[in-house]
Order: C-alpha cells, then sequence, then structure tokens
C-alpha cells in the first residue's frame, strides 16, 4: 500500500462510542457484527500517526469483529473504488502499539486484500473510523509470530486494528491523481512463466517446477552462500518490461539458504501478490526491474546486500547473517503515470 497525499486533516480521536449499527456492503453483503472485544475500544490520538490505546486490556477476540467508533458520511465504498486509510496495529494483549501506518489509498477489491482487510475497508465510508478486533490466526493466519517483524507478540494474543477512511474514489482516478500506477484483475495475469528457459550460473540453487509452475528450490551442498547480492534469470519471458515505480504482480517463494526451509511463499497462500518495485527490499526490486513479463527470476539475497538487515532477520527468529533465496515468476506489470494537475 503505497502513501498517497492526505486529503484534509486527520481527524483526532476521542474516547469511542462503540457504535456499530447492523449495515452492509455496497453488495448488500452484512458488514462483520460487532462483539464485546471491539465495542470496547477507545483510543486518543491520530490515526497512523500517534494513536494509543486508552480502554482497558487484555483485548480477547475469538473471532474477528469491527465496531465503529465514528461515524461516516456519503455511500459505502464499492467494489474496485479506492479509499484513503489510516491505520494503527496493536497488540490486544497489552495496548502497545505494533505498526502505525499513514493515509495510503488502497483498491477495495477482495481478490488482492487480506480477509481481514478487506472485511475492514468493503463497508467504509468517508470520515468513518473502525475498530477490528480478531484473534491472531485471523491476521496472520500461520505465520510464527517471529517471522511477523513485530515485537513481542504471541500467536495467543489478539488484534486491535483501528482504521480510518478518508476520499472514496474511483481506483482509476485515484491512481492517476498520485502517478501511482492502476490495478490488474486476476484474469489479466499469467497463470506461471512462460517464456525461454535459461540455465543458471553455476553455484546457484536448482529450481525444479511443478504442472503449476510452483518451484521446489534445492541448495547446492557444501557451497558457502554468497556475500553479495546475486541474481539470475530462469525463465526469459517476452511481455513488458518492468519499469521503476511499476506495479508488479508476481508469485514468489523464500527459502533459508543455510537451512532450505521456506519462510515466506504468495505460493503457500494460494495467490499471486503486487507491489510497487520502489516498495520493496532491492533483492526484490533489483531481481524484477528490466525483466519481462513472463520471466522467472532467481534472486539470492544476503541481509547487507538487498535484504532485509541483521536486526530484522533476528527479529523474524533467523541468523543475522542468514541469506535468502526467492524464486519470482513474473505475471503482470502496470506501468506507472505521471500525476495528474
Amino acid at each position: 500500500m503505497a502513501p498517497a497525499a492526505l486529503v484534509g486533516a486527520l481527524l483526532m480521536v476521542g474516547c469511542s462510542g462503540g457504535g456499530g449499527s447492523a449495515q452492509a456492503d455496497a453488495s448488500g453483503e452484512e458488514c462483520l457484527a460487532s462483539g464485546s472485544a471491539s465495542s470496547g475500544v477507545e483510543v486518543s490520538g491520530s490515526v497512523g500517526e500517534d494513536l494509543e490505546l486508552t480502554s482497558d486490556t487484555p483485548v480477547q477476540a475469538d473471532e474477528i469483529q469491527r465496531s465503529v467508533l465514528q461515524e461516516g458520511e456519503g455511500d459505502v465504498v464499492e467494489e474496485g473504488q479506492s479509499v484513503l486509510t489510516s491505520m494503527t496495529l496493536f497488540n490486544g494483549a497489552d495496548g502497545t502499539a505494533l505498526q502505525q501506518l499513514p493515509a495510503s489509498t488502497i483498491p477495495v477489491q477482495k481478490s488482492g486484500l487480506a480477509e481481514w482487510a478487506y472485511d475492514g475497508l468493503r463497508c467504509a465510508t468517508a470520515g468513518e473510523q473502525i475498530a477490528l478486533a480478531a484473534p491472531y490466526a485471523d491476521v496472520f493466519g500461520e505465520t510464527p509470530p517471529e517471522q511477523t517483524g513485530l515485537e513481542n507478540i504471541s500467536a495467543d494474543d489478539s488484534l486491535v486494528i483501528v482504521m480510518e477512511f478518508g476520499e472514496i474514489s474511483d481506483a482509476s482516478d485515484a491512481a492517476a491523481a498520485s502517478g501511482e500506477p492502476g490495478t490488474l484483475e486476476s484474469d489479466e495475469l499469467l497463470q506461471k512463466a512462460e517464456g525461454e528457459p535459461v540455465e543458471a550460473p553455476e553455484g546457484f540453487p536448482t529450481v525444479e517446477l511443478a504442472d503449476d509452475g510452483e518451484p521446489t528450490i534445492t541448495i547446492p551442498k557444501g557451497l558457502e552462500a554468497p556475500e553479495k547480492l546475486e541474481i539470475a534469470t530462469l525463465i526469459e519471458g517476452d511481455g513488458e518490461e518492468v519499469q521503476p515505480g511499476d506495479r508488479v504482480y508476481v508469485n514468489y517463494r523464500g527459502v533459508i539458504w543455510r537451512t532450505g526451509e521456506e519462510f515466506d511463499s504468495s505460493w503457500s497462500r494460494g495467490e499471486p501478490t503486487d507491489f510497487l518495485t520502489t516498495q520493496v527490499i532491492g533483492g526484490f526490486q533489483q531481481a524484477l526491474e528490466g525483466q519481462k513479463v513472463g520471466s522467472q527470476v532467481i534472486s539470492v539475497v544476503p541481509a547487507e546486500d538487498g535484504g532485509y538487515g541483521a536486526a530484522t532477520l533476528e527479529q523474524q527468529g533467523h541468523q543475522g547473517d542468514d541469506v535468502m533465496v526467492f524464486v519470482l515468476d513474473i505475471l503482470g506489470t502496470v506501468h506507472a503515470e505521471a500525476p495528474a494537475e
């Protein structure tokens, strides 16, 4: 979610009213129900900047709940539109603010969002503030706490997520106004890398592909991991070339060189992901920019050369000098446009 210009000042949040009367999204589907965990949320400060949880802790939710802290106005966002959203994530166990996310323009589309995020957004109205209370698994799935990048959180904790909504616009209008690339539908994407196979240089991990394109990555035995970022093309596609700042759709798998174990994978989540090339680690950015849609690329990423850095790796439960190996299928790209004047 790329930062966008803030439309007007963020509303200051006082004590919550614990709202959340029954309402439906634009398609008529009921919004998430309120519950005792979400309706008891009280906050102060600016969402996405310095918001604090002022209500009692712990907050414990057995299922995801949604309550309105402050009513909005106007029509409910429609599928495919975008909504300016700021967000703060709290650990419900003790009220610690885990992340403050400033306002970003987010396309509301079920295929491109985590389920909890989509459920929070699909009933949004401009000016509204909501609280989600959710079990850890509803937000992070089976990802171990040490791999979330967040400190002092356990799988037994619940999360409190406060969202504040600003301007609602058509996705294409929002992208044009900010210069941010638009989005693609799932039927506009390749299913897997397609093109001419290319033999990787000596010393790279081997990659075997299933019929659906899912890669299995095998680390060479007895070979030390490189100290510098190394990138190689495994399949050369013939689609559009990825430019800096593009929104790129990829399926990828990541393993740790030292152990060969998977630590992240869109394949395991069952759908590709998308991001701007300028908003990911260097090991992703350099592997994608200049490549063509349809290509498959392998990127061997040391912590301090294109990676997350030793401190973040250790927070995720890895060793500080671990080297990550990514195999990425480039399924589609949308070029950035000059911002509208």
